[in-house]
């Protein structure tokens, strides 16, 4: 196993909320003369220009990125955002990047309209919105007790990426957003509305790449054209809108991805299976990332086959989320927020299961994976090493399925033959 000795690492304390920490270390395999030891580099907060206090976490790519392309500057240029960050208070000889394609200014530009602070605070709130108020539709799609939808909320409090993608002030809750407006408008049969919001999941497409997949197979079959027009449509018009504010934004893009002077998603040490596989059998090229990924599109190929007559996809999504979270080949712990449509359909099938003394033994080792993951965190700060969890959730949600969820399936079926 090759050895984690160039990289950085963000530290996060979860102790008195003083401010959003970091909990990943990245690796740098590529570049021989990046010699950055292991530390623990981010504070609590860091004073910035004319002695005010900011809050340093993830959402600074984002913010600083945005402003950028607002005001007639290169998002994707390394010098550029370093030298705003750096204003802002980060400590780092390399900017904190934003890998997202351009089309994802689309729904974040509003932030860079203001103030790092007071941008912060509203990705915060935002994105807090979005978790909860989505766990409570998602439990109403799903067919759970309105007198039991406190449910909901207390499936968001006990999973554990919920506070990894807030404290961090990752992007994971608008992928989200977009999952759950597809949903929704898919009970509803507005195709393309459907189709428009799968946009705003198309903010990170590697992560849920058989989604992709599956609409493929599914329009295809259904020859249901409305959500491909509104996909289409939409996913134009949000291809265009960076383009009026810098024409060479993709061409800008490009460069990054060509460049081999900052450090790139694959060059770190990510919590997926392609990685730990890559670590465990010490082969450093990077197709073997993509190897979980080759897997799992089989393995979708086989369950469309036997699935493709009675697709439902308020049924299926969460089982082709979580697959592809757990193949996908570049991933983080708190991109497992996206997996929230199968906690929620989870949580239903618990709620509802007569079996009481087998859902609450469901219900504890729930609540105890998302206690080892938060304070393992803590202890154990390499993101690497959660390999096991996304998983580790996958293995829990087929086990509902197959008790919880059969049983309802069939008590449903009896009650409509009755």
């Amino acid at each position: 196993m090759r050895p984690f000795s160039k990289c950085l690492t963000y530290h996060a304390s979860f102790a008195a909320c003083q401010s959003f920490r970091s909990i990943l270390l990245w690796r740098k395999t590529v570049r021989a003369s990046y010699n950055a030891p292991d530390a623990l580099l981010a504070t609590s907060s860091v004073s910035g220009p004319k002695s005010k206090t900011f809050m340093i976490n993830d959402f600074i790519e984002y913010w600083t990125a945005t402003n950028l392309l607002l005001n007639g500057g290169n998002p994707y240029s390394s010098s550029e955002l370093l030298e705003r960050q750096v204003a802002l208070g980060w400590s780092q000889s390399e900017a904190l990047m934003m890998w997202n394609p351009p089309w994802t200014f689309s729904f974040i530009l509003p932030f860079g309209l203001v103030d790092y602070q007071t941008a912060q605070f509203a990705w915060f709130l935002s994105h807090t919105l979005i978790i909860f108020v989505g766990a409570k539709l998602l439990w109403k799609m799903y067919g759970g007790e309105a007198e039991k939808s406190r449910y909901a909320s207390l499936s968001i409090i006990t999973f554990a990426p919920t506070y990894f993608v807030l404290l961090l002030g990752q992007i994971g809750p608008l992928i989200l957003l977009g999952l759950i407006a597809f949903l929704a408008s898919v009970k509803k049969r507005a195709w393309g509305l459907a189709g428009a919001a799968l946009t705003i999941a198309a903010i990170k497409p590697h992560l849920i790449y058989l989604l992709w997949l599956a609409l493929l197979m599914w329009t295809l079959k259904k020859l249901q054209w409305k959500l491909v027009t509104g996909f289409i449509v939409t996913g134009i018009a949000v291809a265009l809108l960076p383009l009026l504010l810098d024409r060479d934004v993709y061409l800008q893009y490009v460069d990054l991805l060509k460049t081999g002077r900052v450090t790139k998603p694959l060059d770190w040490a990510t919590p997926s299976l392609g990685t730990a596989l890559a670590e465990l059998l010490a082969i450093p090229d990077a197709w073997i990332r993509w190897l979980p990924s080759v897997g799992g599109a089989v393995w979708f190929l086989w369950y469309w086959s036997r699935r493709a007559e009675t697709w439902d996809w308020l049924s299926e999504l969460p089982l082709v989320l979580l697959v592809s979270v757990v193949t996908a080949s570049f991933v983080w712990t708190f991109d497992l927020v996206v997996l929230v449509p199968a906690v929620i359909q989870a949580a239903v099938w618990l709620s509802q299961f007569k079996d009481r003394a087998r859902a609450t033994i469901c219900i504890g080792i729930y609540v105890a994976l998302g206690a080892i993951l938060l304070v393992s965190k803590i202890f154990v700060m390499n993101d690497f090493w959660y390999f096991w969890a996304a998983p580790t959730y996958l293995l829990f949600y087929l086990y509902v399925r197959a008790t919880a969820g059969a049983a309802i399936r069939i008590s449903d079926q009896r009650t409509m033959g009755a």
